[in-house]
């Protein structure tokens, strides 16, 4: 099973930072090139920033200005072409099951050549059993039908299949929360011990690790946010955050924000169990439940 091919979001943040390379290489200010072009100082941030892809026309301007070399006009052509790519529409495509940013995440779940991922209270998608799936969708939303429930769970389960990919390297830092919640609930018990045997089978994959930070711990930075970041093998390399909401989530880009997500993971990391040190943790916890 190999990658997915890379979204077009990455393609338009390669493309955007080559074109601020470009500026700079022309000792051209943001300001000065609204100004020279006519455009809104805003729209050359937002092309810079891979807020949107870059048509043609706008894209032969920039170059133009920039005195780019051939070869670079090339480049980023294709890289504009690419980062305005359609994603195919069927209903067979498991992206076309979900809706907003979430369609971008599974894109990024097939593609990501590395994906880092921290769970404060609810265990990651990717690693929960059929059992956890239904009784946190019942949990959370409680007004869902069962058929709901039925294609909320299968569509979850369809993205496991990502796991098989040994060309993918995941993971997974779970704070104790995420296990402990099911303790004492009608049903909970049998619920938690399917979940911590599954996290088991997981650290055992080869392209897997699973880390718990447990209550003895302490607090750490950024235990109370759940995200994603996603790095890509492409030149030069990128990393996507999603960050998970109650209502959605946000894909996040910029340096600046991916800076702060980067060092939380890193602290997130080093606080919590090594993956050595997990595996006997969760066995106790399956055997004392």
């Amino acid at each position: 099973m190999s990658r997915g091919s890379l979204p077009p979001l990455v393609h338009r943040i390669i493309c955007g930072r080559k074109l601020a390379e470009l500026r700079l290489a022309a000792d051209m200010s943001q300001e000065e090139v609204a100004e020279a072009t006519g455009w809104s100082q805003s729209k050359i941030v937002h092309v810079e920033g891979a807020g949107s892809g870059v048509d043609h026309h706008d894209l032969e301007v920039f170059l133009e200005l920039y005195k780019a070399e051939e070869a670079t006009r090339e480049e980023c052509r294709e890289l504009a072409s690419l980062g305005k790519k359609q994603a195919p529409r069927r209903p067979s495509v498991l992206r076309n099951h979900f809706k907003g940013n979430m369609r971008l995440v599974i894109d990024m779940e097939s593609s990501a050549a590395t994906i880092w991922r921290h769970n404060s209270m609810v265990i990651p998608g990717l690693l929960q059993t059929e059992d956890y799936m239904r009784y946190t969708f019942r949990a959370y939303r409680p007004s869902l039908s069962t058929d709901q429930i039925d294609q909320y769970t299968e569509n979850r389960l369809a993205r496991q299949r990502f796991l098989d990919n040994d060309d993918q390297q995941y993971w997974f830092v779970i704070h104790e929360a995420a296990l402990r919640s099911l303790e004492g609930i009608d049903g909970g018990t049998s619920v938690l011990k399917g979940q911590i045997t599954r996290l088991l089978d997981a650290i055992d994959r080869p392209n897997i690790e699973v880390q718990v930070a447990p209550f003895r711990h302490g607090y750490y930075p950024g235990q109370q946010e759940t995200y994603a970041i996603f790095g890509f093998d492409s030149n030069p390399e990128v990393q996507v955050t999603y960050v998970e909401k109650h209502d959605g989530g946000d894909i996040l880009h910029d340096q600046r924000r991916l800076a702060r997500f980067r060092t939380s993971w890193e602290h997130q990391r080093v606080h919590a169990l090594g993956p050595e040190q997990t595996r006997p943790f969760l066995r106790e916890m399956l055997r004392s439940s």
